[in-house]
């Protein structure tokens, strides 16, 4: 009887549909966090593979999250103190369940996960331009430029994988995600996937020559903030109606929640939580400024009687 072996099916799904011969050649030192979880028994077969030489922190399966399982800045001191003694030329890091993906640059200085779907998403449109991307409405406007810079279209999808990936088999779209970190490839699969997305990122590198911040640099730059709280007692409903009466001269999305859409390319997306009483805001502008001003515009006007 021949029993499967997954792990090595799936990396090697990976290795037929990117560009190994590349990565090989650059020669890249990684650092990567894998949280004890599902990363510790995929990325030491698909690293060997790709020829990057592995430098691990939390690599036991044992399911024993050294600490805080989100992939945020405040909890990813120690692979980021881990680039700079080792000498990477990067670093990734997973969640427990490998779907969502944050990089390390060169100075050992954590990326806004935003970037990790991003730089997936300017690797495949700038090799089949004029394919279509789906990312959700939350997400960073990075993509949706990126999109535009090779004549491509990106639908916006209501939050959450299903979403996402409901639409991107509907739209048969080439590359898509959310930008949590969250990068869906389907050619490979319709699922979030942090392996297919460190695969894409270090392609995408290693054909360009360039460092994580020399790539980053070439990106669309926008300032995004993220905040939530509590609606118990207070109406979604008359929530929305506020911000629409008041942000009048934006175009307003109202698939999930509401979105609203400025002149000047800004952005503001507020969702209720689809397993909490609370919402979610989000928002980009192209100055920091800017974007503290929106929310406490948001803020005031909800408090407003």
């Amino acid at each position: 009887m021949n029993i499967p072996n997954f792990t090595k099916e799936h990396a090697d799904q990976i290795l037929a549909n990117i560009n190994v011969k590349a990565i090989r050649a650059r020669g890249f030192r990684v650092a990567v966090d894998m949280i004890n979880a599902s990363a510790s028994v995929m990325d030491p077969y698909l690293f060997e593979k790709l020829g990057v030489e592995l430098i691990p922190i939390n690599n036991i399966p044992n399911g024993k999250f050294t600490h805080k399982p989100e992939p945020l800045k405040e909890n990813l001191d120690d692979i980021a103190k881990l680039v700079i003694k080792s000498k990477a030329d990067l670093g990734f890091v997973h969640d427990p369940d490998a779907d969502r993906l944050v990089v390390i640059n060169e100075n050992g200085e954590v990326i806004l996960e935003e970037y990790s779907l991003a730089l997936a998403v300017e690797n495949i449109l700038s090799k089949n331009p004029g394919k279509l991307i789906v990312i959700n409405l939350s997400t960073s406007k990075m993509s949706v430029d990126i999109a535009n810079k090779y004549k491509s279209k990106c639908i916006l999808a209501k939050v959450g994988e299903p979403n996402v990936v409901k639409e991107i088999i509907y739209q048969k779209a080439i590359i898509g995600g959310e930008g949590n970190g969250g990068i869906i490839y389907p050619t490979i699969n319709t699922v979030r996937d942090s392996f297919v997305g460190l695969s894409l990122i270090l392609e995408l590198l290693a054909e360009r020559k360039q460092t994580v911040n020399e790539c980053v640099a070439t990106l669309p730059k926008y300032f995004m903030k993220k905040d939530k709280w509590s609606i118990v007692d207070k109406n979604l409903k008359d929530i929305i109606l506020k911000l629409k009466t008041h942000f009048k001269e934006a175009k307003t999305t109202e698939i999930d929640g509401i979105r609203l859409d400025f002149p000047d390319g800004s952005w503001l997306h507020l969702h209720p939580s689809n397993t909490e009483p609370i919402v979610r805001l989000f928002g980009e502008t192209k100055t920091q400024e800017k974007i503290e001003a929106l929310f406490k515009e948001v803020k005031l006007t909800l408090n407003s009687k």
